[in-house]
């Protein structure tokens, strides 16, 4: 083993200062000591390849705090001995380690996934919340409203940052924007997650060269799919639809394969698919 972690320096220094949206944000510096096989043993081979040193960017278990910066210096007295300091700090976790691939490249790190938002959808409904029968939405004489109702409904939405692999193309990031899942995904249904790329940037994270891509994603869990009432002027054999009297044209409620349904009926909702669907697995470390 070129080097191993043989102490810890309880000497330092530590803060606490205000963060972003009124949270208080801790600081605290702390220093490893580092014993080497070899006085040939480089920096980057110390701050990098010495195990159960805090890895920048992820959360350090001990403390549980991020790490977000490590220094290291050579011992005066002994060659062989190094000292490390490491800074750390709270509210900073946006990425996670694999404890089965341990690594300080960021593309393999695992991202985080933080609720941060919400958003409404409208949904069109045919019947109200009376209980123990739901009463249907119409007027006086049975006939749907010719606005239909809606009720809002509120959507979760996650964000999350993940490092990837520097040689991919930027098209490639770009048409995974308004994108929903293909399959399953993170325990989520098919077509319930809405994902969109907020940014990316090309550069070195830690010494390794990577995109930084970050995503926001919104779970419905009634897909988002786009619903339509089926209505129109006319049946499937194209025939009009007519009111009770059998002889006012109008807008009738379709029963989904094309017959005008009974009178105060509500229509059928037709289903489309209009998001484009990819395998979210392929790319989405988690």
């Amino acid at each position: 083993m070129p080097s191993e972690i043989v102490g810890e320096k309880r000497s330092g220094s530590g803060s606490v200062k205000q963060g972003s949206n009124n949270t208080l944000v801790f600081t605290s510096s702390v220093t490893f000591l580092v014993v080497t096989d070899s006085k040939s043993v480089t920096r980057e081979e110390v701050l990098l390849q010495t195990p159960g040193l805090p890895i920048v960017g992820l959360l350090y278990g001990p403390y549980q705090l991020v790490c977000t910066s490590k220094s290291c210096t050579r011992s005066e007295v002994n060659p062989l001995y190094w000292d490390v300091v490491c800074e750390f700090e709270s509210n900073k976790e946006d990425q996670k380690q694999d404890p089965n691939n341990p690594s300080d490249n960021p593309t393999s790190w695992v991202p985080v996934f933080k609720v941060d938002s919400f958003t409404t959808k409208e949904k069109v409904i045919t019947e109200d919340r009376t209980t123990p029968t739901p009463q249907k939405i119409a007027n006086s004489a049975g006939t749907a409203f010719e606005t239909p109702l809606t009720e809002t409904k509120s959507l979760a939405q996650f964000s999350f940052v993940q490092f990837e692999n520097p040689a991919q193309d930027l098209k490639t990031l770009m048409d995974r924007n308004d994108c929903v899942n293909k399959t399953t995904f993170a325990g989520r249904a098919a077509r319930t997650l809405l994902l969109e790329l907020s940014g990316a940037e090309l550069g070195y994270f830690g010494g390794f060269q990577a995109w930084r891509v970050s995503y926001k994603c919104t779970y419905d869990p009634d897909t988002h799919d786009v619903k339509m009432l089926d209505v129109g002027p006319t049946n499937q054999f194209g025939r009009r639809c007519f009111d009770l009297d059998g002889l006012t044209p109008i807008i009738g409620n379709l029963d989904g394969a094309g017959n005008q349904v009974a009178a105060g009926d509500p229509p059928e909702e037709l289903t489309f698919r209009i998001k484009r669907e990819i395998e979210f697995s392929d790319f989405i470390r988690s």
